[in-house]
């Protein structure tokens, strides 16, 4: 199995649903992201977000996830969100991944989530 998919087997396992505490360092390191999910009150769109992520990092050799992100890109540059912003997600999200993985997160791990991320934000700009 992938190491990116194990590892976040092993996030939901040490620590259940990471949606909350990735979207909160997202705010809490860019704060002007914040108000632009005002309108966000169930966190449908956090949700959608975050399994946009991880499902362009499991398959990012997929074309459909390498026009997926294209096309975010776009979507995002429409809602005040630069190239370099869009892509400090995927950093937060590992970081925080991470971090909730405790012991269970190894250096093949993060050189895994690391050359994936390199990939996917190179190959979608």
């Amino acid at each position: 199995m992938d190491l990116i998919a194990n590892s976040l087997d092993a996030v939901v396992a040490r620590a259940g649903d990471p949606t909350a505490p990735i979207f909160a360092r997202l705010f809490a390191e860019l704060p002007d992201t914040e108000p632009r999910f005002i309108h966000d009150v169930s966190g449908a769109i956090r949700a959608e977000m975050l399994t946009m992520v991880f499902d362009c990092l499991m398959h990012a050799d997929g074309g459909y996830q390498n026009n997926l992100i294209r096309t975010e890109r776009v979507n995002h540059d429409g809602f005040g969100t630069d190239n370099p912003t869009f892509d400090r997600f995927f950093w937060i999200v590992r970081d925080v991944c991470r971090e909730l993985a405790g012991p269970d997160w190894s250096a093949e791990i993060d050189a895994a989530w690391t050359a994936r991320i390199d990939q996917v934000t190179a190959t979608t700009v």
